[in-house]
This record gives C-alpha cells, sequence and structure tokens, in this order.
C-alpha cells in the first residue's frame, strides 16, 4: 500500500493530477491552483470522485495522501 501512495504522490506531483481506481470506483488526486466561476486562486490538492464530482480538500498532498491511507485501503489500477 505504501509504494502504490508513493507511486500515486509521484505522479500526481509530475502531472499535477493522477487517476486511480479504489474498490473498482474513479477518482482523481489533483492539484487546484485555480478555479470556480471567478478563477478563485486555491492552491490545495483535492480527492475528486470522478462519478459524483465530490471531492475531499486537503491544504498539501502529503494530508492528501494520510487520508488516502487510512481511508482507501483497496486502491488499485493507477491510470497516470
Amino acid at each position: 500500500m505504501k509504494e502504490r501512495l508513493a507511486s500515486l504522490k509521484n505522479i500526481a506531483l509530475n502531472k499535477t493530477w493522477v487517476s486511480f481506481l479504489h474498490d473498482n470506483h474513479p477518482y482523481t488526486l489533483l492539484h487546484w491552483s485555480v478555479g470556480g466561476m471567478g478563477y478563485e486562486k486555491k492552491d490545495v490538492w483535492l480527492i475528486q470522485d470522478e462519478m459524483t464530482f465530490e471531492a475531499e480538500e486537503f491544504a498539501t498532498i502529503d494530508e492528501a495522501i494520510a487520508w488516502m491511507e487510512k481511508n482507501m485501503q483497496n486502491i488499485h489500477d493507477v491510470l497516470g
């Protein structure tokens, strides 16, 4: 699990995003620097459910990875 999360982190840092499956459900870990209708500037990492577009927001990628380690034990198929 730690190796897979390290791989996810490295891909996300290099591309600003990485997609993966958790229990056969698609998610994306991505950096969001500009968003919203008014181009709101942010510097956060999101874990986004690609079916519902619901997202968890984290101040750092390390916080996002720690959350994934605790809450997403069944990550597979990194789609980088």
